[in-house]
């Protein structure tokens, strides 16, 4: 966030919620809402993890979300702008096509392709554990099946303790 404007806002933030967190995120929520400059500025640090998020989240399988079918990208010709101004990053622009849908079988036939290049892992055969402790190599032990006296007389002492500390 080194954008000036943005860190202004929250310091504004906090001096309007006294130095509190909490409500100096409740301000700066409300804020963004209304003031695209601001939303711009918080979010940019963040931006290609939300994409990405997004794009993991629609791609996979069992998604109801219908993946269109890529255009083409048509540019119209740009007319020369004077020195003074700065270049503006142009989109793509081409008509607005219908949406297209997969079938099941295609869209599951097209992911299943997606990992073949990837070396296959070898399947792990996982050793028996034994009744006993944690050993090396080996982790969540199998729970004892009776408490031992150490952990039954603990328990005890603090059922009694509990015990009196409530009848008053």
């Amino acid at each position: 966030m080194s954008d000036s404007y943005t860190n202004a806002k929250i310091r504004e933030a906090l001096v309007a919620s006294q130095g509190s967190r909490a409500r100096a995120q409740d301000i700066l929520l409300g804020w963004a809402q209304a003031d695209d400059r601001l939303l711009r500025g918080l979010v940019t640090p963040y931006l290609k993890g939300i994409v990405t998020g997004t794009v993991e989240r629609v791609t996979r399988p069992g998604s109801s979300v219908t993946v269109p079918a890529p255009e083409p990208a048509v540019q119209k010709p740009v007319a020369q702008k004077p020195a003074a101004q700065k270049p503006v990053a142009q989109k793509p622009v081409g008509r607005p096509a219908a949406p297209r849908q997969l079938s099941p079988e295609a869209l599951d036939k097209a992911l299943s392709m997606m990992g073949q290049g990837a070396p296959a892992r070898p399947a792990a055969s996982a050793p028996p554990r034994a009744a006993g402790g944690l050993k090396l190599g080996t982790t969540n032990p199998v729970p004892p099946t009776k408490a031992g006296a150490k952990h039954q007389q603990t328990m005890r002492a603090l059922a009694a303790l509990y015990a009196r500390k409530h009848q008053n």
